[in-house]
């Protein structure tokens, strides 16, 4: 299979024409990580060697390993368990595991956290290369933004807690923010948050349409002030995945099989507040919106599939019909 960055001019292009240099001296804080961290660059040549270097490794392992193993993947499917627990499908388990062994779960974070520290807008084209693989991969690869929001945001002791084993891999994360009531208009989010009589904070009512539900990590969109309606009601919570959070469900979706949709429900499950209260929707959400960003690319991908199906049907076919595909586009009449 060919390397997805390598055969992607597209990316390329943009690659060699964006002012990353300017990215990596921001990122890097002046270069002045590398002499604390051996895997931090020294300079701005060797900062876009480093995201260029990445980015290659990400498109054969795209071509080579994730890409055959998609339609696997989308037949198989997630699977929801007798226990309550989820599956992957085994494609998604298998990249899941290079992914993390290629040290790129930790693409935004800090060095400090074992991550690779690189901007936003590079981790937006390997989204892109990953996405053109596997889409439904992509959905839990770019969920990445969960440990960028937890690192804005959250106490020391927090970060230290997750931001590690984020950055290695060994977990995944979800934006629990969707309702059966609450999809659009965040401000309609019900899911109580409320305290015991020791001050710990507890999460009970139902979360729906989430993606990756099942992960080991859940950012939590909940109603803090029951006597607040609106957004200056709502408080970002982070919770373990754990006895008191129940999968109910797995959406049965028309596609992207292989990443799991999931109804929640929250039994007083014990969770931490995120920054201050009543700003989780205003500041915490809307950071966690840049996740959205970077899954963008990944979209592109999904909508461009029927048309290079098409050019390979026509190439295997022999013939030059393409022509007649791209004249019946949506933007033309037939």
């Amino acid at each position: 299979m060919p390397n997805f960055y390598a055969d992607n001019d597209d990316i390329r292009f943009l690659f060699k024409h964006m002012d990353l240099g300017a990215l990596a001296k921001l990122c890097e804080e002046d270069f002045k990580f590398a002499s604390q961290f051996d895997s931090a660059p020294a300079n701005i040549d060797e900062a876009i060697r480093n995201y260029e270097m990445v980015l290659d490794s990400i498109g054969q392992l795209s071509g080579d390993f994730i890409a055959p193993r998609a339609e696997s993947v989308d037949r198989e499917g997630s699977t929801l368990n007798a226990d309550g627990s989820v599956s992957y499908a085994k494609g998604i388990a298998e990249s899941m595991d290079k992914l993390a062994k290629a040290e790129v779960m930790g693409f935004t974070l800090p060095h400090r956290f074992g991550g690779l520290n690189f901007p936003n807008l590079v981790y937006s084209m390997a989204t892109e290369i990953v996405s053109r693989a596997d889409a439904s991969l992509m959905n839990i690869f770019g969920l990445q933004g969960i440990a960028g929001t937890i690192e804005a945001f959250a106490s020391e002791e927090i970060k230290q807690k997750y931001l590690h084993d984020f950055a290695a891999g060994k977990i995944t994360g979800a934006m629990v923010l969707t309702e059966p009531d609450a999809g659009s208009d965040l401000q309609a989010v019900k899911l109580r948050a409320f305290q015991d009589n020791n001050g710990n904070w507890l999460l009970h009512g139902v979360k729906r349409f989430i993606t990756n539900g099942c992960g080991e990590v859940l950012l939590v969109l909940s109603r803090s002030e029951p006597d607040r309606s609106g957004g200056l009601g709502l408080s970002l919570f982070v919770c373990d995945r754990g006895p008191t959070v129940h999968i109910r469900r797995l959406e049965d979706k028309l596609g992207i099989h292989g990443s799991p949709t999931c109804e929640i429900f929250f039994d007083n499950t014990p969770c931490q507040l995120i920054g201050e209260r009543q700003r989780g929707l205003v500041t915490y959400v809307m950071a966690l919106m840049k996740a959205r960003v970077s899954a963008l690319p990944g979209r592109h991908w999904v909508s461009q599939r029927p048309r290079i199906a098409w050019r390979e049907i026509t190439r295997r076919a022999g013939n030059n019909s393409a022509w007649q595909y791209k004249s019946c586009l949506p933007s033309a009449t037939c």
